[in-house]
C-alpha cells in the first residue's frame, strides 16, 4: 500500500517538478508567477516527450535523466525579477469562505484523482495511449482514430505513468485544475475585479460538477481551461506592461489548447483577435508573434498526421483531406451523434447544463445567473470576456457534451463578478458551493450521472487493492482481464466494442475508428444476414486481347456502390486475379484490392452516393485473352448501370456492350467473413452480445462460431472473446 502511494506520487512529482524546471530555465529573464512559469514548461516537457517518442526512448529512467536535467537548469537559471500584479479591492475577512470552499471540494476531487482510473474515456485513450507508449518506449505502429489526434497533456501523463501509473496521471491533470484558481484570481486584477468577484467566478467554475469529475479524472478538459486562461493572462500583462516577450509565450499556450484538443484552435483564434483590435502601434507585428507562438506548439502534432495519413487535422476533415486511413462518412457519422441535443428543446437546454445531465454534465445553479454577466458589458473587461466566451463556445455545436463548454463558461463567470452587487455576490458563491455538493445533488437527482458520486477513500490509499476497486465498479475492466488471461502478449485483436487499454497490453484494433476497421466491420455485418443477397453486372464479347478493364458509373446517383468480386473469363474459364495487377478507383482506390481478392464479404464501396464519372480500373501486368466480365455487388440501387470499357494494347479504351443486371441466388457469407478477418492480420475477435450498437453481429457469430471458421475462448459477461481459426 505504501510503495503504490510513494510511486504514485513520485510519477505526479516527476512530471510537475520536470515542467517547472523546464519553465524557470526558459523564463528566466521574464517576470512571471510560479504557476505560469509550470505552464510553459509543461508546454517544453510535452514536446521533449514527443521527441523521445519518435526515437524511441519513450522509458522511465529517460524520463528522470530529463528531469535531472530540468532540475539543473532550475537551480543555474538566475530568477528574474518579481511580477508586480495589481491589487484591487482584495478579499479581506472573504478569504475564510472561500479557503472552506476550496478545501472541502479540493479534497473531494484529490481522493476521487488518487483512486483508480474508471471513466470511459481515461480507460480507453488518454491513459490507455500513455500505458502503450510506456511499454513500447515509443509510438505504435497504427494509425487509428485516437492515435491521431492531438496528445498535449497524454505526453505529461506518460511521464507521470511511467513511474506511478493510473492515479499518478490522474493527479498531473488535477494539479492543473487546482492551479486555475490562482490564475483566476489574477486575471481579476488584471481586469479591475476585486476579489469577491473574482470568487464568484472561480467558484462557479471549481464547485461544478463537470469540472469536478474532468479534473479528478484523466479527461484533459481542465487542463485545456488551465492554457486558456494562462494565454489570457499573459496577454493581459502584455496590455498593461506593453512587453512584447509576453506573446510568444501567451501563444505557445494557446498552441497548447490545440495540442489537448482540437477544438482549442479557438483559443488561438481569440488570442489573436484580441492582439489584433488592440490599440497597440504594432498591433498586426504582435499578432504575427502569438501566432507564430501557437504554431510552434501546434506544428508536431500537424506534421505527424501530414507525414502518416496525409491530413494534417486527421483524425478529423477527412473529406478536405481524403486518405486510406479514415473515411469521411464515419466521421460524419460520429460528429452527426456528437452534436445532437439528445432530445433536449433548445429552450430547456440552460436547464440541462445546470441540472439536467442529459447533456453529459452539469454546472451548477449560477450558470442560470450567467446573463445576468451582460449587465457588465458598459465594462470595456466585460465586453473582451465576453466576446472571448461567445468565440469559445462555438465548438460546443460540434459536441454537445457540457465539458467542451467549460473554457467559455469560465471566462463567462468573470463577467458575472462584475455585474453582482456585494450581497448577490455571496448569496451566489454560498448557493453554488451548496447545491453542488456531492450529497446535496443525490438528495435532488437518483439518476447516474457524469459527476463524482463517491468518496472512494479505501480505493485511494490502496487500503481496497487497485484490481479489487476496479472488478468492482467497471465491467469494462474485467473484460481487459479477459483478453489478456487468453491470449498471448503478441496479440492482435479485433473489437466490435471499445475496451480499457489503460488495463490491457494488447493491441486491439475497434470498429469505426480506422478505415480497415470499417471494411472489417462491414464485411462481418454483411455476413450477419443468414442468406446474404447477391447481384451482379454482366457482359460478353468476342475474345480479344485486352491490357485493363474499366467499369465506369456514368450517372450519378442517391445510393451508392460496391464492387464485392470481379471475375474475368476467357469462355468458360476463368481468369486468376494477379498481386502485379495495377488497380485504380475513383473514390478510395486504397481499398481497391477488396474487389479482387476472391472474397464475397469483402467490397470496395464508394461510400457516399455515385457521383457521375465514378470508376473502377484495372491494368493487368500482361495482356489477357478474355471474353466476359462479372461484377458482383451487395446492393446496386435502382437506376445504377455500370459501363464496361476494355483497354487495347495500344492503350485505347473499347466499350465492351451494355451490362446485364441480374439477381443471384442468396448466399452464406459467414465463413468468407471470417476469412477476411485473419486475413488481415487478427487472429482474434472481441464481440458483443445483447442489445445495441454491433451487438447483433455479435450474436449471429455467438449463435455459431463454427460457421464463422471461429471458436469461442472466453466470455466475461456480455463479451466474447474468439479465436480465428
Amino acid at each position: 500500500m505504501l510503495l503504490a502511494l510513494v510511486s504514485i506520487f513520485s510519477g505526479a512529482a516527476l512530471a510537475i517538478l520536470t515542467a517547472y524546471g523546464f519553465g524557470v530555465t526558459l523564463l528566466r529573464k521574464l517576470a512571471a508567477p510560479p504557476e505560469i512559469t509550470l505552464a510553459l514548461g509543461a508546454v517544453a516537457e510535452s514536446f521533449v516527450v514527443f521527441l523521445l517518442l519518435l526515437v524511441h526512448l519513450a522509458y522511465w529512467y529517460v524520463f528522470l535523466v530529463m528531469g535531472v536535467l530540468a532540475a539543473a537548469g532550475w537551480i543555474l537559471s538566475r530568477p528574474a525579477s518579481t511580477l508586480r500584479e495589481p491589487s484591487k479591492h482584495p478579499l479581506g475577512k472573504g478569504w475564510i469562505p472561500a479557503a472552506l470552499i476550496f478545501a472541502a471540494y479540493g479534497g473531494w476531487y484529490f481522493v476521487n484523482a488518487l483512486a483508480p482510473e474508471t471513466l470511459a474515456d481515461g480507460m480507453t485513450y488518454h491513459l490507455g495511449l500513455p500505458y502503450t507508449y510506456t511499454r513500447l518506449g515509443s509510438f505504435p505502429d497504427r494509425i487509428t482514430f485516437y492515435d491521431m489526434v492531438p496528445q498535449g497533456m497524454e505526453m505529461l501523463y506518460t511521464v507521470a505513468f511511467s513511474v506511478g501509473r493510473h492515479s499518478a496521471a490522474k493527479l498531473v491533470e488535477f494539479a492543473f485544475l487546482l492551479l486555475t484558481l490562482p490564475v483566476m484570481f489574477r486575471i481579476g486584477r488584471r481586469l479591475g475585479m476585486s476579489g469577491r468577484a473574482s470568487l464568484v467566478a472561480a467558484v462557479f467554475y471549481f464547485c461544478a460538477p463537470v469540472v469536478g469529475v474532468t479534473g479528478a479524472s484523466s479527461y484533459n478538459d481542465t487542463g485545456g481551461v488551465f492554457f486558456a486562461l494562462a494565454a489570457f493572462y499573459l496577454l493581459l500583462v502584455w496590455r498593461d506592461s506593453a512587453d512584447a516577450r509576453y506573446l510568444l509565450p501567451a501563444g505557445a499556450f494557446a498552441g497548447f489548447c490545440f495540442a489537448i484538443k482540437v477544438p482549442g484552435a479557438m483559443v488561438v483564434i481569440a488570442a489573436v483577435l484580441f492582439v489584433v483590435f488592440s490599440q497597440s502601434a504594432r498591433s498586426a507585428r504582435n499578432g504575427i508573434l502569438v501566432a507564430a507562438g501557437a504554431a510552434l506548439v501546434m506544428a508536431p502534432w500537424l506534421l505527424r498526421n501530414v507525414i502518416l495519413t496525409g491530413n494534417p487535422l486527421a483524425p478529423l476533415f477527412n473529406s478536405l483531406f481524403p486518405n486510406p486511413y479514415f473515411h469521411a462518412v464515419t466521421e460524419r457519422a460520429l460528429a452527426a451523434t456528437l452534436r445532437s441535443f439528445g432530445g433536449v428543446r433548445p429552450l430547456g437546454v440552460p436547464w440541462e447544463l445546470a441540472f439536467g445531465d442529459r447533456l453529459v454534465g452539469t454546472f451548477g445553479p449560477l450558470l442560470l445567473a450567467l446573463p445576468l454577466g451582460l449587465l457588465a458589458l458598459r465594462r470595456r473587461a466585460a465586453r473582451w470576456c465576453w466576446a472571448a466566451a461567445v468565440l469559445l463556445a462555438i465548438p460546443w455545436f460540434t459536441n454537445t457534451g457540457a465539458r467542451f463548454l467549460m473554457p467559455s463558461l469560465a471566462l463567462a463567470g468573470l463577467t458575472l463578478g462584475m455585474a453582482l452587487p456585494p450581497f448577490a455576490a455571496w448569496a451566489a458563491i454560498a448557493l453554488q458551493a451548496l447545491l453542488c455538493w456531492p450529497h446535496m445533488i443525490d438528495l435532488r437527482e437518483t439518476r447516474y450521472a457524469f459527476r463524482l458520486h463517491e468518496f472512494p477513500l479505501k480505493a485511494a490509499l490502496r487500503i481496497e487493492p487497485e484490481n479489487d476497486y476496479l472488478w468492482r465498479k467497471t465491467d469494462e475492466f474485467k473484460v481487459a482481464r479477459m483478453i489478456e488471461t487468453s491470449t498471448p502478449p503478441d496479440a492482435k485483436i479485433f473489437g466490435l466494442t471499445t475496451v480499457a487499454d489503460a488495463y490491457l497490453a494488447r493491441d486491439v484494433r475497434v470498429a469505426w475508428q480506422s478505415a480497415e476497421a470499417d471494411a472489417l466491420f462491414d464485411s462481418l455485418r454483411v455476413a450477419s444476414v443468414d442468406i446474404q443477397p447477391m447481384f451482379a453486372w454482366k457482359t460478353e464479347w468476342p475474345a480479344a486481347v485486352l491490357s485493363g478493364l474499366r467499369f465506369r458509373f456514368p450517372v450519378a446517383n442517391n445510393s451508392e456502390c460496391d464492387i464485392a468480386d470481379i471475375r474475368i473469363y476467357l469462355g468458360d474459364d476463368l481468369v486468376y486475379t494477379s498481386p502485379h495487377w495495377t488497380l485504380r478507383a475513383w473514390p478510395n482506390a486504397w481499398e481497391a484490392p477488396l474487389a479482387v481478392d476472391g472474397n464475397l464479404a469483402t467490397r470496395w464501396r464508394t461510400w457516399k452516393p455515385v457521383r457521375s464519372g465514378m470508376y473502377f480500373e484495372i491494368r493487368f501486368d500482361h495482356s489477357q485473352r478474355i471474353s466476359a466480365v462479372a461484377v458482383y455487388s451487395h446492393s446496386p440501387a435502382v437506376g445504377i448501370r455500370p459501363e464496361a470499357y476494355g483497354r487495347t494494347i495500344k492503350g485505347k479504351w473499347l466499350s465492351l456492350g451494355p451490362l446485364l443486371a441480374m439477381r443471384l441466388p442468396g448466399k452464406d457469407l459467414r465463413f468468407e467473413a471470417g476469412r477476411a478477418i485473419g486475413s488481415a492480420g487478427y487472429r482474434y475477435l472481441l464481440v458483443p452480445t445483447g442489445a445495441g450498437g454491433a451487438t447483433p453481429v455479435g450474436n449471429a457469430i455467438v449463435a455459431d462460431p463454427g460457421e464463422w471458421d471461429m471458436r469461442e475462448v472466453a466470455q466475461a459477461g456480455p463479451f466474447y472473446l474468439f479465436r480465428i481459426k
